[in-house]
């Protein structure tokens, strides 16, 4: 095991921490204060760049990454979700998108993602996050 990463630690035995990234400031801010207030540790990143180089940082334990797919840089939410599968295979991905062209491409290239089409459920986006990571009910909103 990697110093500082506890890749196996049961979920139950912690705080879910989950990786918001969208670029458009009061999205990124509406859903990080809802999915706090559902009882989740929230990490926020603006672009693909800067959510791996919070990945990489080894003194956190992300357990689900929540990315919008069209984000501007050299790494698009897709990227981004391949990245974190073949460098952090235990950590979970869900996509979202207000493109509905994209999210069409989501769903055919990415077939057991989860994706979330924008204007966002909050109630249904945290329930599909307490699903993916098996999480006991937290408190809700």
């Amino acid at each position: 095991m990697q110093q500082g990463i506890q890749l196996l630690a049961d979920i139950t035995d912690r705080t879910p921490t989950i990786l918001v990234v969208e670029d458009e400031f009061l999205i990124r801010a509406m859903l990080s204060d809802y999915l706090q207030e559902c009882g989740f540790k929230v990490l926020e990143a603006s672009s693909a760049d800067e959510a791996v180089g919070i990945i990489e940082n080894v003194d956190v334990v992300i357990d689900l990454v929540l990315t919008d797919i069209r984000m501007p840089g050299a790494m698009d939410g897709f990227g981004l979700a391949q990245w974190v599968r073949t460098n952090r295979p235990h950590m979970h991905v869900i996509l979202t998108s207000g493109d509905a062209k994209k999210a069409d491409a989501a769903k055919k290239l990415c077939e057991n993602a989860v994706l979330f089409q924008k204007p966002y459920d909050l109630e249904a986006v945290a329930g599909q996050i307490r699903s993916t990571l098996g999480a006991s009910p937290l408190k809700d909103a």
